[in-house]
């Protein structure tokens, strides 16, 4: 699969994340340089990433930033629910003629009392 860069809203010309889950700056340091950014894990095992614009840093989860990026959210859903459970697998499958095959895709856009109930987390908290 190719990997497929858009601009992060309210970032644009600036900021970048791709349909894997990678996000870079495109001019770092203003050298005019593209560079891939270093993501973090947040402690609850989310990857995450620091902007800047106009001189305010702001801190965002790399989930959400792709899921904007790439899945429509026709319903408004608040939350984006990771299919395989693992919170580093940000994939969205991005076909060649640029629609979505959301079998493939890890992320989806979902409310809150899916995304609670979804796979094995309750079956974790009951043990």
């Amino acid at each position: 699969m190719e990997e497929i860069w858009r601009d992060i809203q309210g970032y644009e010309s600036k900021y970048q994340v791709s349909n894997l889950g990678r996000v870079r700056s495109l001019n770092y340091n203003h050298s005019g340089k593209e560079k891939i950014l270093k993501l973090s894990d947040n402690g609850w095992g989310y990857l995450t990433c620091h902007l800047m614009y106009k001189g305010v840093n702001k801190h965002f989860s790399a989930h959400r930033l792709v899921a904007q990026a790439f899945l429509p959210n026709p319903n408004n859903y608040p939350q984006v629910n990771h299919k395989d459970e693992d919170k580093t697998n940000n994939m969205v499958w991005v076909n060649e003629d640029g629609s979505i095959d959301y079998d493939k895709s890890n992320l989806e856009w979902c409310n809150s009392e899916y995304n609670i109930n979804y796979g094995a987390r309750t079956k974790k908290a009951n043990k």
